[in-house]
């Protein structure tokens, strides 16, 4: 069902679960509460509490004891529940695994790219919003060229006249991602920039300074989203083009 666009990574118990969340910069969590007897429904519920910023999708049974659990997490805000064997198709399955993941930071991004983003092939539009919405699927140009379907310097020479640049809105959507992490409880910098893919926090740090003037600390206690949102937008659009237009991010 996943194809080539998605990776899945699987936990069996809440410690596995702990990591996976601690190192990969995922963006969907599907759970089942009513796993192993429901043991580990208070784990699950700690970790969606823990991390508001990652959509959950519940996938479990339809039995009495996994509906009292499903009730529990709608509390945390968790709609999304598929049944086994009875919506679980797998073309709408997913289709909801790539529409939840939205943020509505990435949509307050792309609403600020809706001039040139209209400008650009629809392939194109596309893989740029695939981009904004689940971000860890792209690490460097050519992915997002494989996204578009097409060759590096044609993804280019179609963004060019549009004035956006293949690496620099693949690091806005990563520094879009660092927002929504710094401000998440006890969320740790060194952690962040391991899920971002940066080598150090002073990488991550001097980026997010260049591109909107704030310090990490000052974003994660300050800087309200629309204005993140904006300052990012801003530098994008006024980056100068890059001599060399197909070097990886």
């Amino acid at each position: 069902m996943l194809g080539d666009a998605h990776t899945l990574d699987t936990a069996t118990d809440a410690a596995e679960l702990y990591s996976l969340l601690r190192d990969e910069a995922a963006d969907l969590l599907i759970v089942d509460p009513a796993m192993q007897e429901g043991r580990l429904a208070d784990a699950i519920e700690e970790m969606i509490a823990r991390h508001p910023a990652l959509p959950a999708v519940v996938y479990t049974t339809l039995a009495p004891s996994a509906m009292r659990l499903v009730v529990r997490l709608a509390r945390l805000g968790v709609y999304h529940v598929v049944l086994n064997r009875f919506d679980d198709e797998p073309r709408r399955f997913l289709d909801l695994i790539e529409r939840v993941p939205a943020h509505p930071m990435a949509e307050l991004m792309l609403q600020e790219l809706a001039t040139p983003l209209r400008a650009l092939p629809v392939v194109v539009a596309r893989a740029v919003e695939q981009l904004f919405r689940s971000p860890a699927r792209v690490k460097n140009s050519q992915e997002l060229a494989r996204l578009a379907g097409m060759a590096p310097r044609s993804l280019y020479r179609h963004m060019m006249p549009a004035g956006l640049q293949p690496r620099h809105l693949i690091i806005c959507a990563r520094l879009l991602r660092a927002y929504t992490l710094l401000r998440a409880p006890g969320s740790r910098l060194k952690e962040i920039t391991v899920k971002l893919g940066y080598s150090d926090p002073d990488t991550l740090s001097n980026l997010l300074h260049e591109w909107t003037g704030h310090a990490p600390k000052d974003i994660r206690r300050s800087v309200p989203s629309e204005v993140f949102v904006r300052l990012l937008a801003d530098h994008l659009r006024g980056a100068e083009p890059e001599e060399d237009a197909v070097e990886p991010v």
